[in-house]
């Protein structure tokens, strides 16, 4: 319960002074002009008019409440809508456990099909290497037969003789019974030799008595190696040496190389990010160039050719497949530009910059320097 006092913040025991002080201060303090409000001053007000009429116990709030018959409908369906939330929950409860359920049993069915279907693979290949292995089985059983059914009656015996004999059986190398073999070859020869030596003298003794030296020196004599001589020349004809003398002097005399052809070397300059002309240093024709800022320069010459002088001091980096490689000029690696990127005036005039091998080259002052060449050249493009 509120009372007045609650309010004005006073009490019984305090004089009429006091109470008027602590109002003067409240209302102040509760003034629309001051931050308050002008319900705020009249509840204030309120509150003191009762406080001095002696009524500051009094209850300042009242809370009535009024019975409705709505209210006991809403508080009917609130419970039959809690009720049915309690049944929806319970039911959905149910159903998350029954989903739990039903993965786990199709998890386990996966696996088991799986395990089952690796069973199933596996024994199919021992099937098939049991069906290789009775296929290769028969096939050594009918070799086997074959072999036993080629042996001739003369070879069993053989065999079977070989098996009943005691005498020792002699197993030698590849090189023993080649020598062996060497061996009885040259006997065979030496016998043939001794053989037919009578029927040699016989056939000698037909002969005159020359040709029976020559014919026995022959026996023993190795014919003799054919020596191929070249042929020396004792006498020079004197036109050849006057020819020969031609030649040599011609030949003495030293071939006096051409100069080399002047390569045109580009000027420096310090400023970059700017066109303008200049003249090479060798040859004296007309140039536009402009610098990067690493020290790099674009070139245009008087035959409407772009170059690319890269700076050798830049770090090594792939280059554009348009950069054709011509040649080295001091610190420079020289690049012709047929095509490409910055190969054409309409590409230079047609913007702002170009980035080339990861270098940009502005386009300023690029129309009145080019102007300036289309000038100094001996023809125009």
């Amino acid at each position: 319960m509120t009372s007045f006092h609650d309010i004005l913040g006073t009490t019984a025991s305090m004089s009429r002074e006091d109470i008027k002080k602590r109002y003067k201060m409240l209302s102040n303090r509760s003034h629309p002009d001051k931050g308050g409000s002008k319900a705020l001053m009249q509840m204030v007000r309120q509150a003191y008019e009762q406080v001095m009429k002696g009524n500051g116990a009094n209850e300042a709030i009242r809370t009535i409440v009024k019975k409705d018959g709505r209210a006991e409908q809403l508080r009917k369906q609130l419970d039959e809508l809690e009720k049915i939330h309690e049944e929806l929950r319970a039911v959905y409860e149910e159903s998350q456990n029954k989903l739990r359920k039903s993965e786990a049993e199709l998890k386990h069915l996966r696996n088991t099909h799986s395990q089952q279907t690796t069973d199933d693979y596996e024994l199919t290949q021992l099937k098939r290497e049991n069906i290789r292995l009775k296929r290769d089985i028969t096939d050594l059983q009918l070799e086997l037969r074959a072999s036993k059914s080629a042996k001739s009656p003369r070879s069993a015996a053989t065999e079977l003789s070989s098996e009943t004999t005691s005498k020792p059986v002699f197993f030698g190398t590849a090189e023993t019974f080649k020598q062996v073999k060497t061996v009885s070859t040259s006997h065979k020869r030496k016998m043939g030799i001794m053989l037919g030596l009578p029927l040699l003298i016989v056939a000698v003794m037909l002969l005159p008595a020359s040709e029976h030296i020559k014919t026995i020196l022959s026996l023993f004599d190795s014919p003799a190696a054919t020596v191929s001589a070249k042929p020396i020349i004792v006498n020079t004809h004197p036109d050849d040496l006057d020819k020969n003398k031609g030649q040599q002097q011609a030949s003495m005399v030293m071939a006096i190389p051409e100069k080399p052809k002047a390569l045109p070397v580009l000027k420096l300059v310090k400023e970059y990010g700017v066109w303008h002309k200049g003249y090479f240093d060798e040859t004296q024709q007309p140039y536009i160039a402009i610098r990067s800022e690493g020290g790099s320069y674009v070139l245009r010459n008087c035959q409407g050719e772009f170059h690319y002088y890269m700076n050798q001091n830049l770090r090594s980096r792939r280059l554009p497949a348009n950069l054709i490689y011509e040649r080295r000029d001091r610190h420079f690696t020289i690049y012709n530009m047929p095509y490409g990127n910055g190969s054409t005036l309409a590409q230079w005039s047609g913007s702002k910059s170009l980035l080339i091998n990861d270098e940009y080259f502005p386009n300023q002052g690029f129309e009145n320097a080019y102007q300036d060449l289309l000038n100094t050249c001996d023809f125009a493009y």
